[in-house]
């Protein structure tokens, strides 16, 4: 806590130095200690935020395409679109009557001659399309890569075609429809970027379909990969794996920062999905929460280092007193020289002074303030505590009658009939002034008890006390309050005095309870 000094006023003083550091020390812990949390949470949330992005786009895309799929195949399954005896063009009107409502671009019929038709427009063959070419071979569905299609030649769309089979078997054509390229772009926007991550649409032949990391449409995903430092597994593996359509995960370094990617193959197609979750993205957006924390740790650090200031402020103030009395001590001592009829007893009534009350053994008022109000805040919230200002009404009469002495013995039996009640009702006693005293008591059940304790008190604080032959009368007035949440020590005492002083108005040797 720092050496103790001297003030000049013969006070001492402690230096809190030392605990500023301490505190600072704390608080610079706390903010590193907040930091690697927001570290760690922020590595966990990789791996969630990237396998539930995964989760979505390739859930949403394939049911997209596989929606596509289990469309055209509904209707292939209607004998009009490979029955060769109704004309190619009223098949495709009746596609083009379907497509706005089924929410495709286009749906389209090819014969089989893999020739597609349009309203208005001549036949055009399609024979050289790869995809086609597969269809009319296998028999089985087929689902494209995005390329450009239309009359502008740069629109990019994916085409899902299935096969027109007849009742032996045969193919007589099939019905294609479009899917809008950002449709799937979306998709992947939404369903990635809604969970802090990016995702990336990887077609057949390995190339980059649609990609919110960054990554140029065209361009081979293993070149961009090669160039990141993977952990756990290589470019080559890698490779392997999304060829063998086996999904997984793995973390690397990318552009400096680290990063958790998962991917897997979408259903019905011959896609991959790379979904990735950047750790600097993830600790941005928890960093104000972190900083929040941070800083509410660093007030209350404060706020504690200001109590204990105050406290310790309260204890030095009793510290001084005691100081006080050992100077006096040493006065008496030391002053002129070693005495010879030294009264040890008075040494000890010295060194004690400041603390108890040499006449009545109870505390002095500047400590008990200060037990007081530590008792009060520790005591039991649902218990009664009250404050007793007991004055005692005729010292001058029995000064003027039985002498300084018989005034002494009155206080006294004042003293140790209130230590007793504060031994009972878990208090304190103090002197708070020549023939006044101030009793705290915390340990009351209820309001019943209270009145009970004042009922007997007063008895027994209007007797006689016998003393050398001669009887000596004492008789006391007591103020009271009752402690309201919220009150102060030092309201509690002027509340008391208040009821003290109607007691002294109107008659004197009993208490009166003062009314909040």
């Amino acid at each position: 806590m720092g050496r103790d000094k001297k003030k000049a006023g013969g006070k001492w003083e402690i230096s809190f130095s030392a605990i500023i550091r301490y505190n600072a020390v704390f608080c610079v812990v706390v903010l590193l200690c907040v930091m690697l949390g927001g570290t760690v949470h922020a590595i966990q949330r990789m791996a969630s935020s990237a396998g539930a992005a995964l989760s979505g786009s390739q859930s949403q895309i394939s049911q997209k395409v596989t929606g596509a799929v289990n469309l055209l195949e509904s209707l292939a399954s209607l004998p009009e679109y490979y029955d060769p005896d109704i004309p190619p063009i009223e098949k495709v009107k009746k596609l083009d009557r379907l497509s706005p409502y089924l929410g495709y671009m286009m749906i389209c019929f090819v014969d089989a001659d893999i020739m597609v038709y349009s309203d208005g427009e001549e036949p055009a063959s399609l024979a050289s399309r790869e995809y086609m070419q597969q269809l009319f071979s296998t028999g089985q569905a087929q689902v494209t890569d995005s390329f450009a299609a239309g009359a502008d030649g740069t629109t990019l769309n994916y085409t899902v075609a299935v096969p027109l089979i007849d009742g032996q078997g045969g193919i007589t054509g099939c019905l294609f429809c479009a899917i809008y390229f950002d449709e799937v772009v979306d998709i992947l926007q939404t369903s990635a970027g809604a969970l802090d991550a990016d995702a990336t649409l990887v077609g057949s032949r390995g190339q980059v379909m649609s990609s919110s990391a960054g990554l140029s449409y065209g361009d081979a995903v293993m070149d961009a990969l090669r160039d990141d430092t993977l952990f756990g597994t290589t470019a080559d593996q890698l490779e392997e794996a999304l060829l063998a359509a086996q999904p997984g995960a793995y973390w690397s370094i990318r552009d400096g920062g680290l990063c958790y990617t998962a991917y897997q193959r979408v259903e019905h197609t011959n896609w991959d999905i790379l979904c990735t979750a950047r750790f600097g993205t993830l600790f941005a957006h928890t960093l104000p929460a972190l900083l929040v924390s941070a800083c509410l740790t660093a007030l209350a650090a404060l706020a504690l280092l200001l109590a204990l200031r105050r406290y310790i402020g309260r204890q030095m103030a009793v510290v001084d007193t005691l100081v006080q009395s050992i100077g006096d001590l040493e006065k008496r001592i030391y002053l002129d020289g070693r005495p010879d009829d030294v009264d040890f007893n008075e040494v000890l009534r010295l060194t004690s002074d400041g603390l108890s009350d040499s006449l009545t053994g109870v505390v002095t008022r500047a400590v008990f303030l200060n037990q007081a109000a530590a008792q009060l805040a520790k005591a039991d919230a649902g218990a009664v505590k009250a404050l007793f200002f007991v004055d005692m009404d005729n010292l001058k009469y029995i000064n003027d009658t039985c002498g300084h002495d018989g005034g002494d013995i009155a206080l006294k039996s004042i003293g140790y009939i209130l230590r007793e009640y504060e031994k009972k009702y878990d208090g304190v006693v103090g002197r708070y002034g020549g023939d006044e005293f101030l009793l705290l008591l915390t340990g009351l059940e209820d309001e019943a008890e209270l009145n009970a304790v004042l009922e007997g008190l007063v008895l027994r604080l209007q007797a006689d006390v016998a003393s050398g032959g001669q009887s000596i009368p004492v008789q006391c007035s007591i103020g009271v309050s009752v402690y309201q949440p919220g009150m102060s020590l030092e309201q509690m005492i002027s509340a008391a005095d208040e009821a003290l002083y109607y007691v002294k108005q109107n008659g004197k040797g009993y208490y009166h309870i003062h009314q909040n």
